[in-house]
């Protein structure tokens, strides 16, 4: 008998990305982020080292682990999270396969 999972993402953030909508005043595209959907996850805490680890990225201000995206895996550029009110942009995703997991490293937004 096999073991049963459990849900051991405990919060909810919004998972963004970029498109393109038309505004309805001016009939015009608007490039802007747009939720795709709820995202369950669990908070990482961040050590000094990822805080400043790379010199011409931003600062990595949270770290979270969700389950396993390939959309969000091979188009990071085009995500970001939402979480209460701020937006963070992905630096850097680190998987584990063998759990179905990733791990996301978090700067803020411009």
């Amino acid at each position: 008998m096999s073991k049963r999972q459990t849900n051991s993402l405990k919060w909810t953030a919004d998972l963004l990305k970029l498109g393109e909508t038309i505004d309805p005043e001016t009939d015009r595209p608007v490039s802007g982020y747009s939720k795709v959907r709820d995202l369950k996850y669990n908070n990482i805490g961040i050590t000094a080292a990822d805080k400043f680890t790379f010199k011409d990225a931003q600062e990595i201000m949270k770290k979270i682990e969700t389950r396993l995206d390939r959309m969000v895996e091979n188009n990071q550029k085009d995500y970001r999270v939402k979480i209460n009110d701020r937006i963070y942009d992905i630096e850097r995703i680190y998987v584990r396969e063998s759990d179905r997991v990733m791990e996301l490293s978090l700067s803020y937004a411009d």
